[in-house]
Protein backbone atom coordinates (compact mmCIF):
# COMPACT_ATOMS: atom_id res chain seq x y z
CA UNK A 1 0.00 0.00 0.00
CA UNK A 2 1.49 3.39 -1.06
CA UNK A 3 1.17 6.17 1.58
CA UNK A 4 -1.49 7.63 -0.16
CA UNK A 5 -3.81 5.04 0.32
CA UNK A 6 -2.59 4.97 4.30
CA UNK A 7 -3.79 7.66 4.26
CA UNK A 8 -6.85 7.56 3.10
CA UNK A 9 -7.70 4.41 5.20
CA UNK A 10 -6.56 6.35 7.95
CA UNK A 11 -8.98 9.06 6.87
CA UNK A 12 -11.80 6.59 6.85
CA UNK A 13 -10.83 4.72 9.70
CA UNK A 14 -11.12 8.69 11.68
CA UNK A 15 -14.66 9.12 10.28
CA UNK A 16 -15.96 5.92 11.06
CA UNK A 17 -14.57 6.05 14.77
CA UNK A 18 -16.16 9.58 14.98
CA UNK A 19 -19.27 7.78 13.51
CA UNK A 20 -19.11 5.22 16.17
CA UNK A 21 -18.77 7.27 18.96
CA UNK A 22 -22.05 9.02 18.34
CA UNK A 23 -24.17 6.10 17.80
CA UNK A 24 -23.04 4.33 20.86
CA UNK A 25 -21.54 1.73 19.10
CA UNK A 26 -17.79 2.11 19.62
CA UNK A 27 -15.43 -0.94 20.32
CA UNK A 28 -12.53 -0.85 22.66
CA UNK A 29 -10.92 -3.94 21.04
CA UNK A 30 -9.22 -2.54 18.08
CA UNK A 31 -8.12 1.05 16.97
CA UNK A 32 -8.11 0.86 13.58
CA UNK A 33 -7.47 4.79 13.30
CA UNK A 34 -3.86 3.73 15.36
CA UNK A 35 -3.31 1.08 13.18
CA UNK A 36 -2.93 3.03 9.97
CA UNK A 37 -0.99 5.59 11.82
CA UNK A 38 1.58 2.72 12.93
CA UNK A 39 1.69 1.60 9.31
CA UNK A 40 2.26 4.80 8.10
CA UNK A 41 4.82 5.33 10.30
CA UNK A 42 6.66 2.27 9.45
CA UNK A 43 6.15 3.48 5.99
CA UNK A 44 7.80 6.70 6.60
CA UNK A 45 10.88 5.42 9.05
CA UNK A 46 11.70 2.85 5.98
CA UNK A 47 12.57 5.85 3.53
CA UNK A 48 14.45 7.52 6.36
CA UNK A 49 12.00 10.23 7.00
CA UNK A 50 10.40 11.12 10.66
CA UNK A 51 7.77 8.84 12.57
CA UNK A 52 5.79 11.41 13.68
CA UNK A 53 2.61 11.16 11.78
CA UNK A 54 -0.23 13.36 13.83
CA UNK A 55 2.04 13.39 17.32
CA UNK A 56 2.01 9.69 16.83
CA UNK A 57 4.85 7.90 18.77
CA UNK A 58 5.03 4.09 17.98
CA UNK A 59 7.31 3.46 20.77
CA UNK A 60 5.05 6.26 23.20
CA UNK A 61 1.70 3.90 21.92
CA UNK A 62 -0.64 7.12 22.09
CA UNK A 63 -1.61 9.84 20.01
CA UNK A 64 -0.80 13.22 21.76
CA UNK A 65 -3.28 15.52 22.64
Amino acid sequence: MDMNQLFYHHQIALMEAGRACQTGLATTNFDLARHYAKRINRFREGRGLAPNFLGYSVAEGSVAA
